[in-house]
């Protein structure tokens, strides 16, 4: 998977940023998210697995699996998986970022790049895994009605990097969180119940598209 510091990315002016990293983080009154039990619910079937378990911000400095299990656990009565402690250098360093206030003007919101080809392909969960050709082509399918240029993008990206630094499927995610990205504002809506909230403040939501139309002229039959 590509990996890029937040520090380095090109964040400098005001602008939208969606990422697919957890942002507001569980804790003992609540040790799973809203948002990820609604993006299991509606993306459901086999779909529901790309949702992972969050970490507690706590877990985040421990300095092995074992000790950031024992932590979880202790905190707010859940273990995670590899997958999870997999992605939780990254969680951390977006959980700091934006505590320290570092994004200034700059929005960065979390998605996650299933609920938003869900939101995409009408309300409609992707079928095959976005690790297998047929998921890729699915998916390629979906976004080229939002931008005709995706599969030479697809093709332009990868060969230019290695494969152990970028996969296709991650193209297609960053590419999926760029079109959503793209929507007004308004046309924008939220994953999100109560508590909205973590207890430092960061909110606890994915965005997705709420209609094509936000979508500056793309998608028009």
């Amino acid at each position: 998977m590509a990996t890029c510091s937040l520090r380095e990315a090109p964040i400098s002016r005001p602008s939208r940023v969606l990422i697919d990293i957890p942002i507001g983080l569980p804790w003992a009154d609540a040790p799973i998210r809203p948002c990820d039990r609604l993006a299991r619910q509606l993306l459901g079937g086999p779909r529901q697995s790309s949702v992972f378990p969050v970490p507690c911000r706590e877990a985040l400095a421990a300095d092995g699996v074992d000790a950031a299990r024992k932590t979880n656990q202790t905190r707010i009565g859940r273990s995670i998986g590899a997958q999870t402690w997999g992605i939780s250098r990254k969680i951390g360093e977006v959980d700091r970022f934006l505590l320290a206030g570092r994004a200034g003007r700059c929005s960065i919101r979390e998605v996650h790049p299933e609920v938003c080809f869900w939101a995409l392909a009408g309300r409609r969960p992707m079928t095959h895994s976005k690790t297998t050709a047929e998921g890729r082509a699915e998916r390629v399918t979906v976004l080229r009605r939002f931008e005709p240029g995706i599969s030479l993008l697809l093709s332009d990206v990868l060969s230019k990097t290695l494969r152990k630094d970028v996969q296709a499927d991650d193209v297609l995610d960053a590419a999926v969180a760029f079109v959503t990205a793209e929507a007004r504002t308004g046309e924008l809506a939220s994953l999100a119940e109560t508590p909205s909230h973590d207890p430092a403040g960061l909110p606890i939501e994915m965005l997705y598209l709420r209609t094509w139309e936000g979508l500056h002229g793309w998608g028009q039959a």
